[in-house]
């Protein structure tokens, strides 16, 4: 059986699901739920704490901080997580694709094991070197190397990435897309790719520039939070 990964995209308010490369090659449907549960309509009793839920990353995870505070309202309102319970966040300003393996790798040393990682990276290498091939081809690596030290610890059990959308001050992105995408496909641990091209197409109120980079938007946070956490109902994380 070939290795699979989840590749998320969104497309006005629709909202498709696929699998690449899945048994033999084919495309697969996901959103078959596992049985037994009830707060969520079929997956199973929670079996991850929240901070068990790891939030790595840049800017982009960070601000305007609603990414993670309504998937973590919206977690609580369905029960998969308790009333005062909190994801834990690691994510910082300015981190390329390196730095936050690191963030990754501090965390597991701890002892709180990951069990679901939420993460974006690599734009922000881009941004400094404007796009440079070299770069990209730098942070495909390091997002390699990453998704094997996940596998290798053993702890981790879903990995969700979402990759900013195409913007003229993030030039890089077209050019990570693919490759990111298909690390992904090749990931051991589940990985589930949030691409958000199509959905913030036409929404330019879904961020702002900041001293020469684009950040979301409170519309923006949203809409990225309900993208991670339709993936997580639909794939049974930390539900």
């Amino acid at each position: 059986m070939a290795r699979s990964a989840r590749v998320f995209g969104l497309g006005g308010l629709s909202v498709a699901l696929l699998v690449l490369a899945g048994c033999g090659g084919k495309t697969i449907h996901l959103g078959t739920p596992r049985d037994g549960g009830e707060h969520d309509g079929g997956c199973s009793q929670a079996q991850t704490s929240a901070n068990e839920v790891l939030w790595i990353g840049d800017s982009w995870i960070l601000y305007p901080s609603v990414q993670y505070t309504r998937v973590r309202d919206l977690a609580r309102a369905a029960g998969a997580i308790g009333p005062n319970d909190d994801y834990t966040i690691v994510a910082k300003a300015g981190a390329t694709m390196a730095e936050i393996a690191k963030q990754y790798s501090t965390q597991e040393a701890s002892a709180t094991k990951v069990k679901v990682l939420i993460m974006d990276g690599g734009t922000w290498d881009t941004i400094q070197a404007s796009g440079a091939s070299a770069t990209v081809t730098s942070v495909v690596n390091t997002f390699s190397q990453l998704l094997s030290t996940v596998t290798n610890d053993g702890t981790v059990e879903h990995i969700i990435y979402f990759l900013p959308p195409d913007l003229a001050t993030i030039p890089g992105v077209p050019a990570l897309r693919l490759p990111l995408q298909q690390a992904c496909v090749q990931s051991a641990v589940p990985c589930h790719f949030i691409d958000l091209k199509d959905s913030w197409n036409g929404h330019p109120e879904y961020f702002v520039t900041s001293a020469g980079i684009p950040i979301p938007t409170d519309a923006g946070g949203t809409a990225i939070a309900d993208a991670i956490w339709s993936v997580m109902q639909q794939n049974c994380i930390a539900q």
